[in-house]
């Protein structure tokens, strides 16, 4: 660790919500906090840290007033860093459609309202790409993915970002002690964690913004604290249509008529989903009507039994996608 991560390690640990001391009397041991001795020594002589006690087989420190001012403005420059709505709207540029909910999601978080969101639908229909554009925008957000997050990877997380906005991805892929950690955090910022006997804590000011393919395995505690709960539609086939041609034109720079072609023949042929529209161009050879039906013929071809099954169907007359 740096010197400023261990100062802000010493920080919250003086600051823990779970101590019931006075602020001036929690003090703490070099390895509580995973610093080492040279770190301690190296603080005490630039002025950063002091010893509250000391004793035999044992020496207690805290942080000075400079490193507390110090630690301290940066996390209120942190704080107080706006976001102006329009550099997130343009930030989610590649989704088509939703703009009010696109409008929503970057007021809340130009104005910091430590408001949770939830976009529910099925794969491929914004929902990730709403989250990659708030992270490219927001300078504090983090993003987890609930198929490869544990609690205590998240409680790390936490206490080590201190994020403005927590991005969370696959979020009905979690693991139930997940959740856990969620609660707290979304209900009154709060984060505590026990390991080894050892408690910590924190209150944060985090946004919550999860996407998920079906809540309908979440606890309902968990969907109660979002402000907001997004159910976003699987396309009719011009909305499909409408959303490759717009998406292929920003995301690959795919001509407008060949990207129509290709959200006509991946939609009536039930290939799949926008992802796999944009997979079409991705592996064409050249810009042309022979390469989508080539492509798309391969696909066809090699593709998954019940997707072919799928087209069928709606070549047939059933207009509802469904989104694989």
């Amino acid at each position: 660790m740096n010197d400023l991560e261990v100062l802000r390690k010493a920080y919250d640990r003086e600051h823990d919500i779970r101590d019931r001391r006075p602020p001036g009397s929690r003090s703490w041991e070099f390895y509580s906090i995973g610093a080492t001795r040279a770190d301690i020594r190296r603080l005490v002589d630039d002025g950063m840290v002091c010893i509250a006690v000391k004793g035999e087989g044992l020496t207690r420190y805290r942080l000075t007033e400079k490193a507390n001012k110090l630690v301290w403005s940066l996390t209120m420059e942190h704080e107080f860093e706006k976001v102006p709505a329009s550099s997130v709207l343009e930030a989610m540029d590649l989704v088509v459609g939703f703009g009010d909910i696109k409008i929503t999601l970057a007021q809340a978080i130009a104005m910091r309202h430590r408001t949770n969101f939830l976009l529910e639908g099925p794969p491929a229909c914004a929902k990730s790409i709403m989250l990659e554009g708030v992270r490219s925008a927001v300078p504090g957000a983090y993003l987890a993915f609930g198929s490869r997050t544990s609690a205590s990877g998240l409680s790390d997380a936490l206490f080590e970002n201190h994020p403005y906005v927590l991005l969370l991805d696959e979020a009905d892929k979690m693991d139930n002690d997940v959740y856990s950690v969620l609660l707290g955090l979304m209900e009154s910022g709060e984060v505590i964690e026990t390991k080894s006997r050892r408690s910590r804590g924190l209150k944060l000011e985090t946004m919550v913004i999860a996407a998920c393919n079906s809540s309908e395995r979440m606890p309902r505690e968990f969907l109660s604290r979002f402000a907001l709960h997004v159910h976003f539609p699987t396309y009719s086939r011009s909305e499909f249509i409408d959303v490759c041609r717009g998406f292929l034109a920003k995301a690959e720079n795919c001509p407008t008529e060949l990207a129509e072609m290709i959200g006509k023949l991946v939609y009536d042929r039930g290939l799949g989903d926008v992802r796999k529209a944009r997979g079409v161009w991705q592996l064409m050879t050249a810009p042309t009507h022979a390469e989508v039906e080539r492509v798309v013929g391969l696909m066809q071809k090699y593709g998954p039994k019940n997707d072919r099954i799928i087209g069928t169907r709606r070549h047939s007359g059933d207009r509802t996608p469904s989104l694989l």
